[in-house]
């Protein structure tokens, strides 16, 4: 009977704190890591039992905050190595051929901000990834299950019909991502006197899964809480005034001027130093019905409360000013028009607006967020396992070891790696930087570069270049036309370059002014050259 087949077997990595866990090793630059990987461990002396204090290129589990991943953006491979063993006295190594298969899979933290050693242990504050994206472990059963449903013990009540419905339930489990581990070469495995594994970290996915954008307005809705204060203070002072207020613009006409910065002078406009921020402020108040709020179209349910909005109107005749007063949903739609389609009507701007009723500003707040709910529920997006730049995640790798005499394959956990994040893409590595060159700025070098690259224009781009001239694109362009020819037009890739390069140039001198950014985004040395 073969020794290794009925005592318990263990996965282990380099951690004091965490013998169970794998290391996560970091800062592999070199493209064949695994020879990289592999020196590093040949090239070490092994003790006897356990693993050495340290492995050249190997950062072992932080304990401080969570470390950070890099991408592949980055060049940096990020590996899994542990080994596994049987749990007798020394440990001793296990014969890989034991291992039918192995892998590991990653799974995000979704528990408090207070990481204590109870909340880890707890499988309800993970989350794996699945067919859907990511979904919480329901229970202990479900954080230990074999993510391959088809591999998990049939459960046996003793009752086939229950069983058999058992069964079912069971099939419609998702399997969780499984990322591969790989035994390292024998005569690496030899040197360290272990049966090493390692693997792949995965920190990018190129298959993103669509998953709705559904957002949790709960919060928002709990009167006097931070989240309800924050989105009152984002809706426009319109809506929460307790006066009547005169609109700007009265008895003139609101179109798209009003949209495009422009502020023409009216006549009928009495003169007032805060004019223009009236204006602004009005066309902020259009615009966020329209767009946010989509008032003609899915968020038609506001339109009563709006109604409850009083617009007044002024008439003199005969020396008697009459006024009346009329809702303000009819008006507002029309200017939500206008912001919407430029074809759209002009309006006719009444005198003045408000005040707001009593306890309006509240019901409001519950209807906008209902429509901006279901807004968001119709909305799909597609979501990668790494995009969130917030997120912890950690490892738990595991093997199942092959029975004999008759004897199932037994499932074996790693515990779970210490946390860590994921760098975002824009991170910096202190990787060398790479060297691009331009071509020297001379006619006869600019006359030497042959278009590389040909652009399929269609007619309607082509006819709004032809027929405005640069200037025109700071006014008011004329509109294309999908009448007439397409265009063919070819351009020299290392000219475009040169073009992006001054251009970019410019771009920053200009943002210079407001961030003061330019010794950290541009740092150019002098290079002799020869002549």
């Amino acid at each position: 009977m073969d020794p290794h087949t009925h005592h318990a077997v263990a996965v282990g990595g380099p951690s004091r704190q965490h013998p169970h866990a794998p290391a996560v090793l970091v800062d592999i630059e070199a493209g064949d890591f695994v020879a990289a990987l592999s020196e590093a461990i040949t090239s070490t002396t092994w003790p006897r039992f356990g693993w050495p204090a340290s492995l050249p290129i190997a950062r072992l589990p932080d304990q401080g905050s969570p470390r950070a991943l890099f991408q592949p953006i980055h060049r940096r491979f990020n590996l899994v190595l542990f080994d596994t063993h049987c749990e007798v006295f020394g440990s001793p190594r296990l014969d890989p051929k034991k291992i039918e298969s192995s892998g590991f899979v990653v799974r995000r933290w979704a528990g408090p901000d207070d990481m204590s050693a109870q909340a880890l242990a707890d499988p309800h504050n993970w989350q794996a990834w699945q067919a859907e994206g990511w979904r919480g472990l329901p229970n202990a059963a479900a954080f230990d299950a074999d993510p391959d449903p088809a591999r998990r013990p049939a459960p046996r009540t003793g009752n086939p019909g229950v069983d058999a419905r058992l069964a079912a339930l069971r099939a419609v489990h998702a399997a969780e991502a499984v990322n591969p581990l790989h035994v390292l070469m024998p005569a690496v495995c030899d040197a360290a006197r272990r049966s090493l594994l390692y693997g792949v970290v995965p920190t990018s996915e190129a298959l993103r899964k669509p998953t709705d954008a559904a957002v949790d307005y709960a919060a928002a809705r709990a009167p006097g809480s931070a989240s309800r204060d924050s989105f009152i203070a984002h809706l426009s002072p319109y809506l929460s005034r307790a006066s009547i207020r005169p609109l700007p613009g009265a008895r003139s006409s609101f179109d798209a001027t009003w949209l495009n910065g422009s502020d023409p002078v009216d006549a009928s406009e009495p003169d007032s130093g805060d004019s223009a921020a009236m204006r602004e402020q009005f066309a902020a108040f259009i615009r966020q019905l329209a767009f946010e709020f989509d008032i003609n179209g899915r968020g038609t349910a506001l339109l009563l409360l709006l109604e409850e909005l009083p617009l007044g109107r002024n008439e003199t005749t005969l020396g008697i000013t009459t006024r009346t007063t009329t809702g303000a949903s009819a008006f507002l739609q029309a200017c939500a028009r206008v912001a919407t389609d430029v074809s759209a009507a002009a309006v006719a701007i009444p005198d003045d607006f408000g005040p707001v009723p009593a306890g309006w500003l509240d019901r409001f707040t519950n209807a906008a967020l209902t429509v901006l709910e279901g807004r968001a529920a119709e909305a799909r997006t597609l979501e990668g396992r790494f995009d969130d730049a917030e997120a912890l995640y950690a490892i738990r790798a595991f093997v199942r070891v092959r029975g004999e005499a008759g004897c199932p394959t037994r499932l074996v956990w790693s515990d779970m790696t210490p946390l860590y994040r994921v760098a975002p893409w824009f991170a910096s590595t202190g990787t060398p930087q790479a060297r691009i060159a331009l071509p020297a700025f001379d006619r006869a070098s600019l006359a030497a570069m042959k278009p590389n690259v040909a652009f399929d224009v269609p007619p309607a781009l082509a006819n709004l270049l032809m027929r405005n001239k640069p200037e025109d694109f700071m006014k008011k362009p004329k509109a294309g036309s999908e009448i007439g020819l397409g265009w063919l037009c070819s351009f020299s890739i290392p000219i475009i370059t040169i073009c992006a390069f001054i251009l970019l140039n410019v771009v920053l001198s200009l943002l210079n002014l407001v961030f003061f950014w330019l010794p950290l985004v541009k740092i150019c040395l002098p290079v002799p050259k020869k002549k």
